[in-house]
This record gives structure tokens, sequence and C-alpha cells, in this order.
């Protein structure tokens, strides 16, 4: 209609009324795209939250599974380090070998960790991270998973050397079946202390081990805490307490 009236005082050569009218024409327009603009930031502004409302729950998450893990590590490391300062010691066998045994037999076991990221991967496959406004809120999260993928492939890595322990550990121990055994003694184990203590192979990839499982346990002790960082600071960008 505004355009009829717009060619008409063209016509007539009504020049003011046809200024004011494309004035109209232009202010509708703006309007128009301005109100476009403030409903598709609205829409954004709505995914963002419960984007960083699912980060939210997969951060805590992560950190509760990582501190198992970090408890785990810290008592299995603490009996795998006796373990090896028993062996390379002349110390007295103990009348409860189990604790040097498990010591000994998880040196090589080197576990991944994976808390749940299905909110992360979905948002990065996606490109939907863009959609989160703060940058630095964004470094922190790549940040944190890009640690927790180089901790994994770290972990993968030494797993695969641990073919060289368990040949040479096989010299020193001997294995019964346990008829009357239910589960996790179905094996019964004998360790030869006398010739594993004397084997300078065997000392030399223990000693290894346990530095690269006193290594993982720092790797997990900060990955733990970079998760609890992330958690607190996601929890901040939603007005919710990170509790976990």
């Amino acid at each position: 209609m505004i355009l009829n009236r717009l060619a008409n005082s063209i016509r007539k050569q009504d020049w003011f009324t046809v200024f004011i009218e494309f004035v109209i024409v232009v202010v509708g327009i703006i309007v128009g795209l301005q109100a476009n603009e403030w409903a598709q930031e609205r829409q954004d502004r709505k995914q963002e939250l419960a984007s960083l409302e699912r980060l939210f729950l997969e951060s805590q998450n992560a950190f509760e599974l990582l501190d198992e893990n970090v408890q785990r590590k810290l008592r299995m490391n603490q009996m795998r380090r006796k373990a090896v300062q028993f062996s390379d010691s002349d110390s007295p066998v103990p009348e409860n070998e189990l604790p040097l045994k498990i010591g000994i037999n998880t040196l090589p076991f080197f576990p991944a960790a994976v808390p749940v990221s299905l909110a992360y991967d979905e948002l990065r496959s996606s490109g939907q991270m863009q959609l989160i406004k703060s940058a630095e809120l964004r470094d922190q999260i790549a940040e944190f998973h890009s640690n927790l993928a180089f901790f994994n492939q770290r972990q993968e890595g030494i797993v695969d050397q641990s073919d060289w322990f368990f040949k040479v550990y096989q010299r020193h121990v001997t294995w019964d079946y346990n008829p009357e055994a239910s589960t996790t003694d179905i094996l019964l184990s004998t360790y030869d202390w006398e010739t594993l203590r004397a084997d300078e192979e065997f000392m030399f990839i223990a000693i290894g081990l346990l530095r690269n499982q006193l290594v993982a346990e720092e790797s997990l002790i900060e990955l733990r805490d970079q998760a609890l960082s992330l958690c607190e600071t996601l929890g901040i960008a939603i007005g919710a307490e990170c509790n976990p």
C-alpha cells in the first residue's frame, strides 16, 4: 500500500511526499531487520544457556569420576611404591604377601579416564561452541577436553609397552588353579622373591613403570582440578553452584 502511494506521488512529482514515504519504507525495513536480529539474539542466548547447563552437568560428573580415579590411583601407587621398594631390598618376606603381589602385578595397568562428554562433542561437531559468547570460557572448555584426550592417548601408549613387563614378570611367578575359589582368588600366585630381586631387567622395568604411574597420578590430579575449576566457572555463568 505504501509502495502504491509512493508510485503515485512520483507520477505526480510530489517530491516531499515521496521523501516522507521513502523514509517510512526505509525505517520499516530497518525496524524489521532489527526485530529479526533481536529475535535471533534471544534464540541464541536461549541455546547458549541450554548448552552451558549441559556442559555444567558434564563437568560435575567429570570431576566426580576423576576424583574417584585419583583416590584409586593414590591407593594403588602406595602399594606399588612399597612393592618396588621391597623388591629392591633385602627385607624378609612378610606373612601377608598380597599387598606386594598387587603392587607388582598392577604396575603396567594404565586405565583411561572417560567421563561423559556428549554435550561437548555435539557442540564441537555442530560448530555451536561459538554460541558461547565468552571466548575465555570457550578456551577453558576446549583446554580441559584437550588435556583429557592427551592424557588418554599417553595412557594408551604406555599400555602398549606392557608386554615386555609381563614376559619378564612371568619368570618369577607361578600360577595354580584354586578349585574352591569363587571369583578373584581363582588363581593362586607364588612369587619367587629371591630370583625376582636378583633380576636387574625386571627391576629396571618395574622402576620405570612406577615412575610412569606417579606421572599419571600427577596428571590425573591436574585434570581433576581443571574439571572442578571448569565446573565452578560454568556454575557462575548459569547462576548455579558447583557442588559435586
